[in-house]
């Protein structure tokens, strides 16, 4: 992964190097971090540990970070990044399928043929999201990992609900765009599913559990769009 974009750095609590050497060896100690966290836990960050997962000398964790909660904040901010890129695919994706079926209101003004084509395409792009995310297992461990760690940590809590609201915000804006009666309600609802269905086949990625989560998808999908 590149070193972490300078106009990013708000977002972190450590130090914050100069040169980009350093801010190489800086993002390296972040990565092990998150590694370290996936493997066993945010219970495991001690900078001895870090340090060893990075390959760096133990006074380089110490150098750029004064403690452990900025560790772990700041792997957290690095999380938050990763993750907004890895959710955008699918926004970008279903706003391209509603711009597409808009072909369709010159010869059906009322619509129903293009919300017909979009009940039909955008359960596929959700379940092809599910299956991205449940593929990088990671990142579905680091994000059970930070949820728990919200229940300890206020500062973490309020950067994790400001995550899930922008995914919520999200899910909400489509629903508008598609004139769903409820869309703060069924955003809500529809990330919730989600959320539980990626767990679910990352604990048992198995072919009944997939196929559950095809269904619960469609369904799910589908009554958005009787709520128009």
């Amino acid at each position: 992964m590149a070193d972490v974009d300078k106009n990013q750095e708000s977002n972190f609590k450590g130090r914050q190097p100069l040169r980009a050497n350093s801010r190489h060896r800086r993002n390296e100690i972040l990565q092990a971090t998150l590694r370290l966290i996936a493997n066993d836990g945010i219970r495991a960050v001690r900078h001895r540990a870090i340090a060893k997962e990075a390959d760096v000398p133990l006074s380089a964790t110490t150098y750029y970070f004064k403690d452990i909660n900025d560790l772990i904040n700041d792997a957290f901010a690095l999380f938050v990044e990763q993750s907004q890129a890895r959710n955008s695919w699918l926004q970008e994706q279903t706003l391209a399928t509603y711009q597409s079926s808009q072909a369709t209101l010159s010869s059906d003004p009322s619509g129903q043929q293009m919300r017909a084509e979009l009940a039909g395409s955008i359960p596929k792009l959700v379940l092809e999201h599910v299956r991205r995310q449940v593929e990088d297992t990671q990142a579905r461990r680091l994000e059970h990992a930070f949820l728990n760690e919200t229940l300890h940590n206020n500062d973490l809590e309020a950067r994790y609900e400001n995550l899930r609201n922008d995914v919520i915000a999200a899910i909400e804006a489509f629903l508008q765009l598609i004139g769903n009666d409820s869309p703060a309600a069924d955003a809500h609802s529809l990330h919730g599913i989600i959320q539980w269905l990626e767990y679910l086949l990352v604990v048992e990625n198995c072919e009944a559990n997939w196929q559950l989560a095809e269904l619960t998808i469609e369904r799910q999908i589908q009554r958005l769009f009787n709520n128009i």
